[in-house]
């Protein structure tokens, strides 16, 4: 009995519920999302890959951070290679060479490098003791290479998500702000630049943003659907399995990125107000014990993840209510698609070892 006491104290209960009722919800919009007179094959495919995340969150929130932390090298240049692997032995889809075909399943490698990158800047900041040091060099090139690798694919959504992270971690470990605002106005000045070397899918997406209506049949037209989709919900929704524009075809991508779009239509205002406030409360979670860490390395992946976690959220729900341009930015736990589940398991797993060992320190301390 005390062991399972000492147990339930090693976890935040608020963290887990919200989490299981996260992936309760996304389960309910994928199966509405792929349902077609029947329970579809994804359906089952998206359960199996949310037992597996489960089973990777139970395992490493009991794996010690500081021993997963010390293998960070190793499985960033794992992750690596399977990234080098991609433009010779990839999956083509829509025109996009991301994936590696694993027989039943596909794996994303440059978004499982969203983990990968996170634990091996956390390592090696947590060594660095000046700006101009070998260790912000390393780090500067672990970012560049995958960068560049994901931006051929092309996935400009993924390759911006590796910018952020290291700009978080730079910022956390104690960056001055001057820093970050003259890579702003730098970033401001070579908007002209930038522009020109963007790709014309890229560039049309941008455009549809400001004007979806000029090109209704391309690429506004993914844009268009969602908003209505999104608007059309109300209050409290047409209903389970009841959503015309994911049921009649209207939607593309439905249960992948634009999963919001499904939910927000059939579960109306209040149904993605209990999501966004799910999201929410695993964000505040999370930032909370970076706050209260005391660990440097700690406080930086936990304090990374919260901002990825909060940023990722919130560019898909800007590009669903076409606030934003259309990327590939899945919903963590909600979206279809193993990679991506696999990746917010390591995430979180990790971030929940943390926390539990954090939760047993505070313990220790109050019983002297």
């Amino acid at each position: 009995m005390k062991k399972l006491k000492v147990l339930i104290l090693d976890y935040d209960p608020i963290l887990w519920v919200s989490l299981l009722i996260l992936s309760l919800l996304g389960l309910l919009g994928v199966y509405s999302a792929t349902y077609k007179g029947g329970t579809s094959p994804l359906f089952f495919k998206q359960l199996i890959y949310l037992l597996v995340g489960w089973f990777v969150i139970a395992l490493l929130s009991r794996f010690n951070f500081r021993v997963l932390l010390d293998m960070a090298p190793g499985i960033y240049l794992f992750n690596l290679f399977l990234l080098t692997l991609v433009p010779i032995v990839g999956k083509t889809v829509y025109g996009a060479k991301r994936w590696l075909d694993l027989g039943p399943v596909s794996l994303q490698p440059s978004e499982l490098m969203k983990f990968s990158l996170l634990l091996f800047l956390v390592y090696t900041f947590s060594h660095a003791r000046r700006l101009w040091s070998k260790e912000v060099f390393v780090g500067l090139f672990s970012l560049t290479v995958p960068f560049f690798l994901t931006l051929k694919q092309p996935d400009l959504g993924t390759a911006l998500t590796f910018i952020l992270i290291f700009a978080v971690v730079l910022f956390l470990w104690g960056l001055k702000v001057l820093y970050f605002i003259l890579a702003g106005i730098s970033l401001l000045a070579s908007a002209p630049l930038l522009w020109h070397l963007l790709k014309d899918y890229q560039k049309e997406r941008i455009l549809a943003v400001i004007d979806p209506y000029s090109d209704y049949q391309g690429s506004g037209y993914q844009l268009i659907q969602s908003v209505i989709a999104v608007g059309s919900g109300g209050m409290f929704g047409k209903g389970f399995l009841q959503g015309t524009q994911s049921h009649l075809l209207f939607l593309p991508e439905k249960h992948t990125d634009f999963i919001f779009s499904v939910i927000s239509e059939e579960w109306g205002l209040m149904g993605s107000f209990i999501l966004v406030s799910v999201f929410f409360l695993i964000f505040y979670g999370v930032l909370k014990y970076s706050l209260l860490s005391t660990d440097h390395a700690e406080r930086l992946f936990l304090g990374a993840l919260g901002t990825l976690w909060i940023f990722q959220v919130s560019v898909n729900f800007l590009m669903t209510m076409g606030l934003m341009p259309v990327v590939g930015m899945p919903l963590p736990f909600v979206s279809y698609g193993g990679s991506a589940i696999l990746t917010f398991s390591l995430l979180l797993g990790t971030a929940l070892s943390i926390i539990r060992e954090q939760r047993n320190r505070s313990i220790r301390f109050e019983h002297g």
